[in-house]
């Protein structure tokens, strides 16, 4: 059935009605009643529009406006109206470098005077240190030191190759590196102290030096969650080697 179908005329004498189809259009046509008459042409229809079509004939421009900042007028073009506004950037360095005393300064220190307290303290009970004299310890406290805040640097610095990572002013980074990595020093070295420098102490202690490093690092630079996890498996991989091979010498 065409859509033509739903339309329909009446007979001008009875009212019947008849649809109004193509093959009837235009034509005589008779009654039953015996009335012959014409039959009405066929609507013309006009093609459906596209539906992103406008009509710009019928389009109604707004006035200029006096004021300059809301002229909008046939001739405006895109830059009128769209004024172009200058954002200032933000550079991330700026925010690294932003001073904070508390992780800057107290937290670093405090790190740094806890850990040299654990590894005197832990000197008695260090077998890499049983056979050395006071001066001898001390030396040999002082080289493991060194080592651990050497690896800490160098694994700071291939993070920060990967990444291309600013952690900071070089002071501040180096300060804060010195207290993170004597703290976790200490702390895993208690571990491996405590529990008889078995396997499973030094499981624990590269479980323990990952969580502080994980902790400090969120707690001191501002890394995101990839820069973080990337950055504390660099450098506890790093000082971890240097403390199995350290300690496994005191067995």
């Amino acid at each position: 059935m065409t859509a033509f179908a739903s339309i329909n005329f009446p007979c001008p004498d009875c009212g019947a009605r008849f649809a109004l189809t193509p093959q009837v259009a235009a034509r005589k046509i008779q009654c039953p009643c015996g009335r012959v008459f014409m039959a009405p042409p066929m609507p013309q229809l006009s093609p459906d529009p596209e539906p992103y079509d406008i009509d710009t004939k019928h389009v109604e421009t707004m006035p200029p406006s006096s004021s300059s900042g809301a002229a909008v007028g046939p001739g405006s073009t895109l830059r009128d109206l769209y004024p172009h506004r200058r954002i200032a950037s933000v550079a991330t360095d700026d925010l690294e470098t932003e001073f904070s005393l508390a992780r800057d300064r107290v937290i670093p220190i405090v790190l740094l005077l806890a850990g040299l307290a654990m590894r005197v303290a832990e000197m008695p009970f260090d077998r890499t240190l049983e056979h050395a004299n006071l001066a001898e310890g001390l030396a040999l406290m002082a080289f493991q030191i060194v080592l651990a805040v050497a690896l800490m640097l160098a694994g700071v610095l291939v993070a920060s190759k990967i990444l291309a990572t600013n952690f900071g002013p070089a002071g501040t980074v180096v300060l804060k590196l010195i207290g993170m990595s004597i703290f976790a020093w200490a702390a895993g070295a208690a571990v491996v102290i405590l529990l008889q420098y078995n396997i499973r102490a030094f499981v624990m202690a590269i479980h323990l030096i990952f969580i502080i490093y994980a902790v400090t690092f969120w707690t001191l630079f501002h890394l995101d969650v990839q820069e973080a996890v990337l950055t504390v498996a660099i450098c506890a991989l790093l000082q971890n080697a240097a403390t199995l091979v350290i300690f496994s010498s005191g067995k």
